[in-house]
């Protein structure tokens, strides 16, 4: 059967023969059955035609003027190769050397003349049903290749995971061990009377408190990246989340060669998601955007959120940066991928903001073009 039911082409047949005559009968004897005839009284005319549009079969007589059979038997095939076309040479010649010498051009088959009908049809059927039998292989071969490079694809793909996974539980349990000194540290410093220069630095407290809670969070998502986990979620506002993640990067000196802008809705847009998380993922975006930005001229970063008919929440940053190529664009979730210098970027912000925001429900578009900037999309189930 063929696709949607249409007939099948008919089978191309090029006849080059210097003799109208020969021409004509070969015509009146292919004709019925159904074949595209296409013809040429010399080697240059057939070489051209076969160019033109590849035949599936070409009848070539033997003695023409200019390029005779033999020779544009041999140039076919040097053009042809990786393609098994059936050549018949068409000759009156009857001599071993002759037969021979066609063979040594790539002929597959000889007819003499006076062509026999039965013979020439019976020939030309059977030559074409080898064609159809080696283009199948060919297709099957281009299948069986494309398979093997998906599966080396999906192997690579899987042992990039587990090196992920391993390299992030790794980093989970140093991460963790840091936040226990930090905490320990915390809950044997004195207080009270014999602690008054602690309780000077109470805001040092603080933020080392915070510090620790951030870091143990940071070591849990990684562990969730190795081994994946769920759980409740508390609430988190995305427009506090950006307020938040553009003055922690206005602190850092991040975007100090941007102009940052938010579009942010008067009503509250809250989302299921461990509030770290969320300012994770906006850190990763709005630092790539950042560096994406670096060498443009007036830089600048929009980011905003709003809610959506149906319960779902929008959140974007777009930037006026170079821009992707679709090579990169198809790549950018892909673990230890990175278009940034070494020592800039390990490749895995973008895949950690990727399971981020699935494990919200949620999803990511990019929308990108060499030189109309990028642009991220975030849409997300609102909370209920």
């Amino acid at each position: 059967m063929t696709d949607e039911g249409h007939a099948p082409a008919p089978r191309r047949v090029l006849i080059a023969d210097d003799d109208a005559v020969s021409r004509k009968i070969a015509a009146a004897l292919l004709s019925p059955l159904g074949y595209h005839l296409r013809f040429a009284s010399t080697g240059e005319e057939a070489l051209a035609a076969a160019s033109e549009e590849r035949p599936d079969l070409v009848l070539l007589d033997v003695m023409m003027p200019g390029l005779d059979g033999f020779e544009v038997c041999r140039r076919l095939r040097e053009r042809l190769r990786g393609d098994y076309i059936p050549i018949v040479l068409i000759t009156a010649l009857d001599r071993r050397r002759d037969v021979l010498q066609g063979l040594e051009a790539g002929a597959d088959d000889f007819l003499n003349k006076p062509m026999h009908g039965a013979e020439l049809r019976a020939r030309v059927s059977n030559l074409l049903k080898v064609r159809s039998y080696h283009q199948m292989l060919a297709t099957q071969r281009d299948s069986a290749l494309a398979t093997v490079d998906m599966l080396r694809q999906q192997m690579l793909h899987a042992d990039r995971l587990a090196t992920l996974g391993t390299f992030a539980a790794s980093v989970s349990h140093e991460l963790n061990n840091i936040a226990q000194v930090l905490r320990s540290a915390l809950d044997t410093a004195p207080s009270g009377a014999a602690g008054d220069a602690c309780a000077e630095d109470t805001g040092s407290r603080d933020m080392l408190t915070h510090v620790a809670n951030h870091v143990t969070e940071l070591s849990r998502t990684l562990l969730r990246i190795a081994r994946p986990e769920e759980g409740p979620q508390p609430e988190t506002e995305l427009g506090r989340t950006l307020e938040e993640v553009r003055n922690m990067l206005r602190l850092t000196g991040r975007v100090r060669h941007v102009r940052v802008s938010l579009v942010l809705p008067e009503e509250a847009c809250v989302i299921r998601a461990n509030p770290v998380h969320a300012q994770q993922v906006f850190l990763n975006l709005l630092g790539n955007a950042a560096d994406a930005v670096m060498d443009t001229r007036e830089p600048f970063i929009e980011a905003g959120v709003r809610a959506l008919p149906g319960g779902r929440i929008e959140a974007w940053v777009r930037d006026n940066g170079p821009g992707m190529s679709e090579e990169v664009l198809a790549r950018i979730f892909e673990p230890f991928f990175t278009t940034k210098p070494p020592g800039y970027g390990t490749g895995l912000g973008l895949l950690v903001v990727k399971q981020l925001i699935e494990s919200w429900g949620g999803h990511i578009h990019v929308h990108s073009h060499p030189g109309s900037g990028t642009r991220m999309v975030l849409d997300i189930p609102a909370a209920q």
